[in-house]
């Protein structure tokens, strides 16, 4: 039959909509109501959307600096300064007209939006709270889920849609995510723009059966029967899904070749595996070392404070954080 066309924001209004739970001890961290309802919809669906998770001075800011180092880079790989593309940029299905930007650790604009992703909002309670519903011992074991990418995919008029595609394949943890991603649009992304668009549900071993190794008929009929979910975004708001589920970003038609469209990115590996099947996307020593949540929240927060009285460059307290500080 036909798929059901959807938008990401039903699901989101269903999570807000809900009423939450009694409260209780286990409750009393900020947002843990909420990341309870979005966990669920994530296990079910394998992506959430989540508004208004960075303000419109932060994502601007954000936006302008990824431009700029986007061309610096460009720049710096075409003249030999940069031999290796690589060190800049990571592969990206179809790249023409787009480009995953590999992003340092250290500038203000990273930092500050960065920061306020995990302290102010509810992005971190939701990765720890999937990595905690699955009853794994070790209290606080969500705290631990590691960084593993920090990136922006980017592109302009002219960007073809994308295969559906999966970023990380079925794993022997079952219905448990070796990581999950966080999508962060740093303008309006319109139809125009090729928004991404998510095959809710895909991110199961018979999805990924059916897909990967069924014949042409039993694949075609999985991406008709799937319900899509359409990641329009508003400035500011993000998608949070696993990298398991079906997805593609759509063709970019957009007139103005300077509007580009950048999705902030953010990966955070399940503590409990040392490798998630795919190799992170991250340049500058940013995956090497597995920096906690936690850890990446309080450094980021003592970064901040210290740019606020006046420091260049400032420390994040952790020498393991301090090491991979670049800016390009």
């Amino acid at each position: 039959g036909k798929s059901k066309k959807a938008s990401l924001a039903a699901a989101a209004a269903a999570a807000e909509s809900s009423s939450p739970p009694e409260p209780s001890a286990e409750a009393e961290r900020p947002y843990a109501a909420e990341a309870k309802e979005y966990a669920k919809i994530l296990a079910t669906d394998g992506v959430v959307r989540i508004d208004n998770v960075l303000p419109p001075d932060l994502a601007d800011d954000l936006k302008s600096y990824l431009v700029d180092l986007r061309a610096r880079a460009t720049a710096d790989v075409e003249s030999g300064k940069v031999e290796n593309t690589q060190e800049r940029f990571a592969d990206v299905l179809l790249n023409q007209n787009r480009c995953d930007l590999k992003i340092p650790l250290g500038p203000d604009p990273v930092n500050r939006a960065l920061r306020h992703l995990l302290r102010e909002t509810v992005v971190r309670p939701i990765v720890e709270e999937v990595y905690e519903s699955y009853g794994i011992v070790g209290e606080g074991r969500g705290g631990k889920a590691a960084l593993w990418e920090l990136n922006c995919f980017m592109s302009n008029g002219g960007a073809r849609r994308q295969l559906v595609h999966a970023d990380s394949v079925a794993h022997t943890l079952g219905k448990e995510p070796v990581m999950l991603t966080c999508f962060v649009a740093l303008q309006d992304v319109d139809d125009a723009m090729g928004p991404t668009t998510w095959m809710r549900g895909t991110h199961t071993e018979d999805a990924h059966e059916s897909f990967y190794g069924g014949s042409d008929a039993i694949k075609d009929d999985l991406l008709a029967t799937s319900e899509k979910l359409g990641g329009t975004l508003t400035r500011g708001s993000c998608a949070i899904f696993d990298p398991r589920t079906l997805h593609c970003a759509g063709g970019n038609v957009c007139p103005d070749p300077d509007n580009t469209r950048a999705l902030f990115y953010v990966s955070f590996k399940n503590p409990r595996i040392d490798f998630p099947g795919s190799p992170s996307t991250s340049g500058y020593g940013i995956a090497d070392v597995e920096a906690t949540i936690d850890e990446l929240s309080d450094g980021l927060e003592m970064a901040c404070i210290g740019a606020d009285e006046g420091r260049d460059r400032p420390s994040m307290g952790n020498p393991r954080l301090d090491a991979v500080l670049s800016y390009p």
